[in-house]
């Protein structure tokens, strides 16, 4: 029987049970987040085994606890009273990895799957910070009903600290334990690299490498190459047996180096990716890729864009045979350039002949080609489709956020895919989000104001960090704890302003200076999202933070079109993730008050009006303040 309280947290119900520990459902009752509560029961454990059980459970919580990363759980705290020890955690609504594949789930293999970037990505982030699994498998992956998928269970982690390494412990799942754990050796990130090949295999060919029990399944791990998974899954290329055995590699020293490495290897082995060179499998990184190449083409004096007819498969390159020599130049230069990457060739067509006399028009038909131009040469604008076999748009525009900064990004897509959404804004900082098949006027005009933002970006110097304004506050609309939540992350650096209902935010937005708004778009009888749409009309600095637990994916893209919010958090929300998006956001408000020329950027698109709209409006004229010049008319 679950017990009623465990600490502060009311217990509702059990979510599993696996070893010594229970997982319960929680509700914090302070800040009214539900909660996932990992619990061992003190009496029922042996008295001489306890304290290293208590020990190892602890260990757990320093292991994840120390991790912010969108594929880990989070850990809230860790408790312990004289009953009970427990660890409170992130609540991840859906099922292990585990259950899905029980289930006959089956991946697209025309791309390598998410869930597998997503656990690469994750042991990529942990392994920089220290901390080795040493228990990967399937049953530690929860994949949330959003299709996130989340690593947990950091209960034998080895934490790289002299005092917290546990010499001589082989605990982990036998099917997915690398030799080096069944031996009793040292253990280190490419034992992670190995199980993660184990799950990668499986995953592709709908079944384990070796499934041999008990001393057989030993012989098997420690002594026999694993299968070619292509044995089992004919569709799979041959590259792919390559990388896989490189990551299942008996002896260590033989694997990948790290996570990254195995991640960029296994998307150039899919259909789409850049050719691996005979023999070898340890490919470089993507950045090196590219940053090679243009260094390359920089070094033999070749233009970005040659003259000949196109060798790639959609991508146009021809020049008129007819013009001087001179003319393409001068046109490159009076025409703002704009690159459109798409893996159809009709599409890519399609879209250099409607725009390549108002533009300088390029195309790509993959990431790894995008990020080559964006390399080598200026594009004002960059308009990037979602679903790509080689890399899909949100990590195209994520990465092109880091490359060209100053480049506006356009996401381009015929799906509503949440995630790809959520990533849209908050890693790749998405201009406009456009939708297939696109009316043609709305996309001329949408490519025509991302290029006037990217002029205004290219005019205003970048410059050193400014101060935020001394008067400037956060404002909170939403429940008492989410304020209360938001003044603790604040930490007296800014103020922190509270507003229970859209009429009490009115009133403080009228007579406050507020650089970010954190707006819960779940509040009852009043429409928050319809003040964002009006908020960001009336003062496009205020940066605009979206909080929500449904799964609207037609409302957040609304929301990026026509209020430009600046991030968009599901709940529970993960206030680590908060915390820096707070910060990024103040610091968005203090360039944009120094530099107002950058408000071009928070331009936002012309909605339908609505009762809600035209309410709110009505109520901010009246009021006056701030807004009374704004929306005088």
């Amino acid at each position: 029987m679950a017990p009623e309280r465990i600490g502060r947290y009311e217990i509702s119900g059990q979510l599993g049970r696996g070893g010594m520990a229970v997982v319960y459902r929680g509700l914090d009752p302070v800040i009214r987040r539900a909660s996932a509560l990992k619990v061992i029961c003190k009496a029922e454990l042996v008295a001489h085994e306890a304290a290293q059980i208590l020990e190892r459970f602890k260990r757990e919580a320093q292991a994840a606890g120390s991790l912010q990363h969108q594929n880990v759980v989070a850990i809230y705290e860790y408790g312990e009273d004289e009953a009970y020890a427990w660890i409170a955690m992130e609540l991840v609504e859906g099922r292990s990895l585990h259950d899905h594949m029980l289930g006959g789930w089956r991946p697209d293999l025309s791309r390598l799957p998410t869930v597998l970037e997503q656990l690469l990505e994750a042991l990529d982030y942990s392994h920089g910070r220290g901390i080795v699994h040493r228990d990967i498998k399937p049953g530690n992956i929860l994949i949330s009903n959003m299709g996130e998928a989340k690593i947990s269970d950091f209960g034998i982690a080895n934490i790289q600290r002299p005092q917290l390494t546990q010499q001589g412990e082989a605990p982990g799942n036998p099917y997915y334990m690398a030799p080096e754990q069944y031996e009793g050796r040292e253990i280190d990130e490419r034992s992670d690299i190995y199980s993660a090949g184990v799950i990668v295999y499986e995953v592709l060919c709908g079944r384990r490498p070796f499934d041999g029990q008990g001393g057989n399944l030993m012989r098997q791990v420690l002594q026999e190459p694993a299968p070619p998974a292509s044995t089992y899954e004919p569709r799979l290329a041959v590259t792919i047996d390559m990388v896989l055995a490189k990551a299942m590699s008996k002896k260590p020293q033989n694997r990948y180096r790290g996570a990254r490495e195995f991640l960029d290897a296994l998307r150039h082995a899919f259909p789409g990716g850049a050719p691996a060179v005979a023999g070898n499998t340890m490919l470089p990184p993507l950045a090196g890729i590219a940053g090679n190449v243009g260094a390359l083409r920089r070094a033999l004096g070749t233009p970005a864009a040659p003259a000949p007819p196109p060798v790639e498969k959609g991508i146009d390159k021809t020049q008129p045979t007819t013009a001087p020599v001179a003319a393409p130049a001068k046109s490159r230069v009076r025409k703002p350039a704009v690159l459109f990457v798409d893996d159809e060739e009709r599409v890519l067509n399609a879209l250099s002949y409607l725009f390549r006399d108002t533009y300088d028009v390029e195309v790509a038909n993959g990431g790894v080609s995008a990020l080559e131009k964006l390399q080598s040469r200026r594009f004002h604008v960059l308009v990037s489709d979602q679903r790509m076999p080689e890399m899909p748009g949100v990590e195209l525009l994520r990465q092109a956020k880091g490359i060209a900064p100053g480049t506006v990004r356009l996401l381009l897509t015929g799906y509503s895919d949440l995630a790809a959404i959520v990533g849209s804004v908050n890693e790749s900082e998405v201009f406009r989000f456009v939708s297939k098949p696109w009316q043609e006027e709305d996309l001329r005009s949408t490519v025509a104001e991302a290029v006037d933002v990217a002029i205004a970006l290219e005019a205003a110097a970048a410059g050193p960090a400014p101060s935020l304004p001394p008067n400037a506050a956060v404002l909170v609309l939403g429940e008492a704890a989410l304020g209360r939540a938001t003044r603790e992350l604040a930490k007296n650096n800014y103020r922190v302003l509270d507003a229970a209902s859209v009429d009490a935010a009115l009133e403080i937005l009228a007579a406050e200076e507020i650089a970010a708004l954190v707006c819960d778009l779940d509040l009852g009888a009043d429409d928050p999202a319809a003040l964002l749409r009006i908020l960001k009309k009336g003062s496009p600095q205020t940066q605009l933070i979206s909080i929500s637990a449904a799964s609207d994916s037609e409302l957040i893209i609304s929301l990026i079109n026509e209020a430009r919010i600046y991030r968009f958090l599901k709940k529970p929300v993960n206030f680590s993730l908060m915390q820096a998006a707070l910060g990024a956001a103040l610091q968005r408000y203090a360039r944009l008050a120094k530099s107002p020329a950058l408000l071009r950027s928070e331009s936002a698109k012309a909605g339908k009006r609505d009762a809600a709209g035209d309410s709110i409006l009505g109520r901010l004229k009246s009021l006056g303040g701030r807004f009374a010049a704004v929306f005088r008319n």
